[in-house]
Protein backbone atom coordinates (compact mmCIF):
# COMPACT_ATOMS: atom_id res chain seq x y z
CA UNK A 1 0.00 0.00 0.00
CA UNK A 2 2.74 2.43 1.10
CA UNK A 3 3.77 1.70 -2.89
CA UNK A 4 0.36 2.99 -4.10
CA UNK A 5 -0.08 5.90 -1.77
CA UNK A 6 3.61 6.69 -3.40
CA UNK A 7 2.67 6.34 -6.71
CA UNK A 8 -0.60 7.04 -6.87
CA UNK A 9 -2.82 10.50 -5.19
CA UNK A 10 -6.66 9.66 -5.56
CA UNK A 11 -9.64 7.27 -5.70
CA UNK A 12 -12.17 7.71 -7.97
CA UNK A 13 -14.88 5.36 -8.25
CA UNK A 14 -17.89 4.80 -10.82
CA UNK A 15 -20.91 4.14 -9.03
CA UNK A 16 -23.24 1.61 -10.42
CA UNK A 17 -21.36 -2.03 -10.56
CA UNK A 18 -18.07 -0.87 -8.49
CA UNK A 19 -19.97 0.65 -5.40
CA UNK A 20 -23.29 0.03 -5.58
CA UNK A 21 -25.05 -3.37 -7.20
CA UNK A 22 -27.98 -2.11 -9.29
CA UNK A 23 -28.40 -5.47 -10.72
CA UNK A 24 -32.34 -5.30 -9.85
CA UNK A 25 -32.80 -1.78 -10.46
CA UNK A 26 -31.46 -0.19 -14.04
CA UNK A 27 -32.05 -3.11 -15.82
CA UNK A 28 -35.26 -3.58 -14.62
CA UNK A 29 -36.38 0.38 -14.71
CA UNK A 30 -35.24 -0.78 -18.79
CA UNK A 31 -37.67 -3.06 -18.87
CA UNK A 32 -40.33 -1.68 -17.38
CA UNK A 33 -39.63 2.00 -19.51
CA UNK A 34 -39.81 -0.33 -22.95
CA UNK A 35 -43.10 -2.19 -22.18
CA UNK A 36 -44.64 1.29 -20.33
CA UNK A 37 -43.47 3.54 -22.93
CA UNK A 38 -44.51 0.64 -25.77
CA UNK A 39 -48.07 1.07 -24.00
CA UNK A 40 -48.50 4.70 -22.57
CA UNK A 41 -46.11 6.36 -24.97
CA UNK A 42 -47.10 5.20 -28.49
CA UNK A 43 -50.17 3.42 -27.73
CA UNK A 44 -49.21 -0.14 -28.64
CA UNK A 45 -49.36 -3.80 -27.53
CA UNK A 46 -47.37 -5.27 -25.05
CA UNK A 47 -47.29 -9.00 -25.61
CA UNK A 48 -43.89 -9.60 -24.76
CA UNK A 49 -41.05 -8.84 -21.79
CA UNK A 50 -38.43 -7.34 -24.88
CA UNK A 51 -35.84 -6.43 -22.80
CA UNK A 52 -33.55 -8.64 -21.16
CA UNK A 53 -30.24 -9.12 -19.63
CA UNK A 54 -28.69 -9.66 -22.82
CA UNK A 55 -29.56 -6.86 -24.08
CA UNK A 56 -28.19 -5.08 -21.12
CA UNK A 57 -24.96 -6.31 -21.48
CA UNK A 58 -24.39 -6.09 -24.73
CA UNK A 59 -25.28 -2.15 -24.33
CA UNK A 60 -22.81 -1.64 -21.41
CA UNK A 61 -19.69 -3.28 -23.74
CA UNK A 62 -20.50 -0.16 -25.95
CA UNK A 63 -19.25 3.22 -24.70
CA UNK A 64 -22.29 5.28 -25.93
CA UNK A 65 -24.14 3.96 -23.21
CA UNK A 66 -23.20 5.45 -20.04
CA UNK A 67 -26.13 6.57 -19.09
CA UNK A 68 -29.12 3.30 -19.15
CA UNK A 69 -32.02 5.36 -19.96
CA UNK A 70 -30.30 5.96 -23.67
CA UNK A 71 -30.18 2.46 -23.71
CA UNK A 72 -34.38 2.45 -23.44
CA UNK A 73 -34.56 5.19 -25.36
CA UNK A 74 -32.51 3.92 -28.30
CA UNK A 75 -34.31 0.64 -28.26
CA UNK A 76 -37.63 1.86 -28.04
CA UNK A 77 -36.99 4.35 -31.01
CA UNK A 78 -35.96 1.44 -33.19
CA UNK A 79 -39.22 -1.08 -32.40
CA UNK A 80 -41.30 1.93 -33.21
CA UNK A 81 -39.46 2.74 -36.86
CA UNK A 82 -40.78 -0.79 -37.36
CA UNK A 83 -44.61 0.52 -37.55
CA UNK A 84 -45.61 -3.04 -36.06
CA UNK A 85 -48.08 -2.76 -32.61
CA UNK A 86 -46.42 -5.72 -31.42
CA UNK A 87 -43.74 -5.59 -28.93
CA UNK A 88 -42.98 -9.02 -29.46
CA UNK A 89 -42.48 -8.53 -33.18
CA UNK A 90 -40.87 -4.91 -33.65
CA UNK A 91 -38.46 -5.49 -30.44
CA UNK A 92 -34.78 -6.40 -31.99
CA UNK A 93 -32.97 -9.60 -30.18
CA UNK A 94 -29.79 -9.38 -28.35
CA UNK A 95 -28.51 -10.80 -31.35
CA UNK A 96 -29.62 -7.94 -33.54
CA UNK A 97 -29.25 -5.76 -31.04
CA UNK A 98 -25.15 -6.29 -30.70
CA UNK A 99 -24.96 -6.11 -34.51
CA UNK A 100 -26.47 -2.95 -34.82
CA UNK A 101 -23.52 -1.50 -32.31
CA UNK A 102 -20.84 -3.27 -33.84
CA UNK A 103 -21.49 -1.46 -36.50
CA UNK A 104 -21.80 1.82 -34.47
CA UNK A 105 -18.45 3.41 -33.38
CA UNK A 106 -20.12 6.66 -32.04
CA UNK A 107 -20.17 8.07 -28.55
CA UNK A 108 -23.31 10.04 -28.63
CA UNK A 109 -26.46 7.67 -28.90
CA UNK A 110 -28.38 9.86 -30.30
CA UNK A 111 -26.52 9.06 -33.43
CA UNK A 112 -27.90 6.04 -34.01
CA UNK A 113 -31.45 7.27 -34.92
CA UNK A 114 -30.73 7.72 -38.66
CA UNK A 115 -33.33 8.26 -41.52
CA UNK A 116 -34.34 4.41 -40.57
CA UNK A 117 -35.70 5.77 -37.68
CA UNK A 118 -39.31 7.13 -38.62
CA UNK A 119 -40.75 7.49 -35.52
CA UNK A 120 -38.57 8.24 -32.75
CA UNK A 121 -39.93 8.32 -29.42
CA UNK A 122 -39.16 11.82 -27.50
CA UNK A 123 -36.03 11.20 -25.11
CA UNK A 124 -37.10 13.58 -22.42
CA UNK A 125 -40.52 11.38 -22.45
CA UNK A 126 -38.53 8.61 -21.92
CA UNK A 127 -36.34 9.41 -19.36
CA UNK A 128 -38.97 10.79 -16.54
CA UNK A 129 -40.67 7.43 -17.21
CA UNK A 130 -37.16 5.53 -16.23
CA UNK A 131 -36.71 8.24 -13.24
CA UNK A 132 -40.64 8.11 -12.26
CA UNK A 133 -39.63 3.95 -12.51
CA UNK A 134 -36.76 4.22 -10.34
CA UNK A 135 -37.26 6.58 -8.12
CA UNK A 136 -41.05 5.54 -7.53
CA UNK A 137 -43.60 7.56 -6.31
CA UNK A 138 -42.31 8.91 -2.67
CA UNK A 139 -39.17 9.60 -3.55
CA UNK A 140 -40.17 11.14 -6.80
CA UNK A 141 -42.73 13.67 -5.71
CA UNK A 142 -39.71 14.36 -2.81
CA UNK A 143 -37.06 15.00 -5.00
CA UNK A 144 -38.53 16.20 -8.21
CA UNK A 145 -41.12 18.58 -6.32
CA UNK A 146 -44.32 16.92 -8.47
CA UNK A 147 -46.28 14.06 -9.47
CA UNK A 148 -44.98 11.22 -11.91
CA UNK A 149 -47.32 11.06 -14.90
CA UNK A 150 -47.13 7.20 -15.25
CA UNK A 151 -45.67 5.03 -12.41
CA UNK A 152 -47.35 5.22 -9.09
CA UNK A 153 -45.38 1.95 -7.25
CA UNK A 154 -42.39 1.50 -5.29
CA UNK A 155 -39.22 2.46 -6.72
CA UNK A 156 -36.83 0.00 -7.68
CA UNK A 157 -33.94 1.69 -6.29
CA UNK A 158 -35.28 -0.06 -3.39
CA UNK A 159 -33.26 -3.12 -4.40
CA UNK A 160 -29.82 -2.18 -4.69
CA UNK A 161 -27.21 -2.76 -2.18
CA UNK A 162 -23.67 -1.46 -0.82
CA UNK A 163 -20.47 -3.50 -3.14
CA UNK A 164 -18.29 -1.91 -0.04
CA UNK A 165 -17.97 -1.99 3.87
CA UNK A 166 -15.53 1.12 4.11
CA UNK A 167 -16.63 4.37 4.60
CA UNK A 168 -15.07 6.84 2.62
CA UNK A 169 -13.19 8.60 5.03
CA UNK A 170 -11.46 5.05 6.18
CA UNK A 171 -9.23 4.64 2.74
CA UNK A 172 -5.76 6.16 2.75
CA UNK A 173 -6.27 8.51 -0.30
CA UNK A 174 -9.14 11.41 -1.49
CA UNK A 175 -11.48 9.62 -2.69
CA UNK A 176 -14.17 11.08 -5.49
CA UNK A 177 -17.19 9.45 -7.97
CA UNK A 178 -17.61 10.35 -11.67
CA UNK A 179 -21.10 8.43 -12.38
CA UNK A 180 -23.72 8.16 -14.74
CA UNK A 181 -25.92 9.30 -12.33
CA UNK A 182 -27.89 12.74 -11.93
CA UNK A 183 -27.49 13.78 -8.42
CA UNK A 184 -30.98 12.82 -7.21
CA UNK A 185 -30.67 9.06 -8.18
CA UNK A 186 -26.33 9.52 -6.78
CA UNK A 187 -27.68 10.80 -3.60
CA UNK A 188 -29.96 7.50 -2.97
CA UNK A 189 -26.52 6.00 -3.70
CA UNK A 190 -24.89 7.61 -0.94
CA UNK A 191 -27.52 6.80 1.38
CA UNK A 192 -26.92 3.00 0.58
CA UNK A 193 -23.21 3.49 1.39
CA UNK A 194 -23.54 5.71 4.52
CA UNK A 195 -21.64 8.29 2.51
CA UNK A 196 -23.99 11.17 2.39
CA UNK A 197 -20.82 13.31 3.90
CA UNK A 198 -19.13 12.93 0.75
CA UNK A 199 -18.31 16.64 -0.13
CA UNK A 200 -20.57 17.45 -3.70
CA UNK A 201 -17.27 18.85 -5.35
CA UNK A 202 -15.63 15.81 -4.71
CA UNK A 203 -18.81 13.72 -7.07
CA UNK A 204 -18.74 14.68 -10.81
CA UNK A 205 -22.65 13.24 -11.83
CA UNK A 206 -24.56 13.67 -14.97
CA UNK A 207 -25.25 17.35 -14.80
CA UNK A 208 -21.58 18.39 -14.65
CA UNK A 209 -20.44 18.10 -17.56
CA UNK A 210 -19.81 15.65 -20.15
CA UNK A 211 -20.66 12.12 -19.35
CA UNK A 212 -18.26 9.17 -19.97
CA UNK A 213 -16.72 8.38 -22.06
CA UNK A 214 -15.36 12.30 -22.32
CA UNK A 215 -12.14 11.92 -19.48
CA UNK A 216 -14.06 15.38 -18.54
CA UNK A 217 -15.23 13.85 -15.10
CA UNK A 218 -11.25 12.39 -14.58
CA UNK A 219 -9.56 16.04 -15.28
CA UNK A 220 -12.44 18.05 -13.01
CA UNK A 221 -12.24 15.79 -9.34
CA UNK A 222 -8.25 15.02 -10.39
CA UNK A 223 -7.86 19.21 -10.35
CA UNK A 224 -10.00 19.28 -7.25
CA UNK A 225 -7.92 17.39 -5.25
CA UNK A 226 -5.31 18.43 -6.59
CA UNK A 227 -4.25 14.38 -8.63
CA UNK A 228 -1.98 14.01 -11.08
CA UNK A 229 -2.27 9.97 -10.90
CA UNK A 230 -5.44 8.69 -9.46
CA UNK A 231 -6.87 5.33 -10.26
CA UNK A 232 -9.92 4.92 -11.67
CA UNK A 233 -12.23 1.56 -10.88
CA UNK A 234 -15.19 0.79 -13.39
CA UNK A 235 -16.78 -1.90 -14.58
CA UNK A 236 -18.22 -0.34 -18.17
CA UNK A 237 -16.46 -0.05 -21.90
CA UNK A 238 -17.36 3.50 -21.46
CA UNK A 239 -15.60 3.85 -18.16
CA UNK A 240 -12.10 1.86 -19.66
CA UNK A 241 -12.48 4.42 -22.62
CA UNK A 242 -12.72 7.36 -20.21
CA UNK A 243 -9.59 6.25 -18.60
CA UNK A 244 -7.71 5.53 -22.24
CA UNK A 245 -8.69 9.25 -22.73
CA UNK A 246 -7.60 10.61 -19.56
CA UNK A 247 -3.96 9.45 -20.46
CA UNK A 248 -3.08 9.49 -16.41
CA UNK A 249 -3.16 7.38 -13.61
CA UNK A 250 -4.22 3.41 -13.32
CA UNK A 251 -7.92 1.82 -14.74
CA UNK A 252 -9.05 -0.93 -12.30
CA UNK A 253 -11.70 -2.93 -13.94
CA UNK A 254 -14.49 -4.59 -11.58
CA UNK A 255 -16.47 -7.80 -12.83
CA UNK A 256 -16.27 -9.87 -15.85
CA UNK A 257 -14.43 -8.03 -18.82
CA UNK A 258 -14.50 -9.68 -22.76
CA UNK A 259 -11.29 -7.44 -22.55
CA UNK A 260 -7.57 -8.34 -21.75
CA UNK A 261 -6.89 -6.27 -19.15
CA UNK A 262 -3.73 -5.81 -16.40
CA UNK A 263 -6.08 -4.79 -13.10
CA UNK A 264 -8.94 -7.07 -12.84
CA UNK A 265 -10.65 -7.55 -9.89
CA UNK A 266 -13.71 -9.97 -9.16
CA UNK A 267 -15.54 -6.58 -6.81
CA UNK A 268 -14.75 -3.20 -5.50
CA UNK A 269 -14.01 -5.01 -2.39
CA UNK A 270 -11.73 -7.33 -3.00
CA UNK A 271 -9.89 -4.80 -5.31
CA UNK A 272 -8.87 -2.46 -2.94
CA UNK A 273 -8.11 -5.31 -0.59
CA UNK A 274 -5.83 -6.70 -2.50
CA UNK A 275 -4.00 -3.43 -3.38
CA UNK A 276 -3.57 -2.87 0.26
CA UNK A 277 -5.94 0.15 0.72
CA UNK A 278 -8.18 -1.92 2.80
CA UNK A 279 -7.62 -4.78 5.51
Amino acid sequence: MDKLKKIHDALIFDMDGVLIDATFSYPMVIRMAVQWGWRYLLGNDVDCTAFSYGHFYISKTHPAFNDDYDIAWILLSLAASRGIRSLKKAFPTPKQWEEILQNFNGDDPSLLLSDNFNNIVPRSSVRQLCEEIYFGREEYISLQGKKPNWYKGKGLWRRERALIDVHWKDLPLPVCIFTGRSRKECFLGLKLLGWEDLPMERIFTLEDGMPKPSPEGLEVLSARVGAKNPIFFGDTSSDLESAKRFGRGKFVYVGKTPKDLPLVFEDTQKALSELGFID
